[in-house]
């Protein structure tokens, strides 16, 4: 005889989340395995335990193991959110130079720019721009910001970074140049899966709403015909405990 089982719209929904949560945590757990490999060899190689390195070799290595140590760190950071609370990030807030942050992502897509001809241009507005933030999490966004300007930015062009602060925030503003953004997708930018690319996951703006709102800031685009700006808002000083939730 046989008997027939009732499973909600709602319980298959919850199994499914489920997996896929349990396979993007498995998936990050295990890139960080040859993360770790990377970095140690790229610090040999950095080191010179293989042979001497001229100044550019030296530089481009410290360049390679910056950027591995920071996916190290991303993918801890994802590990840790399925390790306390499934689907959120806690904030892990410090003080830090802006400038530098901003430096180092640039170190990481200089190739790319490199190969469309594209100069980035750096405005400080200030000698100090220390900051109290997510140092991993806010370099998450400024990369994704970063990535996007130089995907859509006209060849031979200028993207401009200028940083500054008020009263109360610290400013991030970056301006390119590229084909008029459609009116359907200005309107949405900051919304999951929305990209101007066929490509494109539309996740990046989106997780950067996310991180900027947890820091109790605020991002926006400002455009005219072919001129864009992003530009996010984060306070200066921050004690509140803030998580990133999905």
């Amino acid at each position: 005889m046989s008997r027939s089982v009732n499973v909600s719209c709602s319980e298959l929904d919850t199994n499914d989340l489920k997996k896929k949560e349990l396979l993007f945590a498995t998936l990050a757990h295990d890139l960080k395995n040859p993360v770790q490999a990377q970095l140690l060899s790229i610090k040999m190689l950095a080191e010179g335990t293989f042979g001497k390195l001229n100044s550019k070799q030296k530089e481009m290595l410290n360049i390679i193991l910056e950027s591995s140590n920071y996916m190290h760190d991303m993918l801890q950071s994802i590990l840790d959110s399925y390790k306390f609370d499934n689907g959120v990030i806690y904030l892990v807030k410090k003080e830090f130079s802006a400038k530098e942050l901003i430096q180092n992502c640039i170190n990481e897509v200089k190739s790319f720019a490199c190969n469309k001809n594209i100069n980035i241009l750096l405005d400080f507005k200030s000698d100090v721009l220390e900051v109290n933030a997510d140092e991993i999490q806010l370099r998450r966004v400024i990369s994704n910001i970063l990535n996007n300007s130089l995907n859509y930015s006209y060849n031979d062009s200028d993207l401009i970074i200028s940083v500054f602060k008020d009263n109360k925030n610290m400013i991030f503003c970056f301006e390119n140049c590229s084909p008029e953004i459609p009116i359907e997708i200005k309107e949405h930018i900051f919304e999951k899966h929305v990209s101007g690319s066929q490509s494109g996951t539309g996740l990046g703006l989106y997780f950067a709403k996310k991180v900027i709102d947890a820091h109790n800031g605020k991002i926006y685009l400002d455009c005219n015909g072919t001129c864009n700006k992003f530009i996010f808002e984060i306070p200066l000083c921050s004690c509140q405990d803030a998580s990133i939730c999905w």
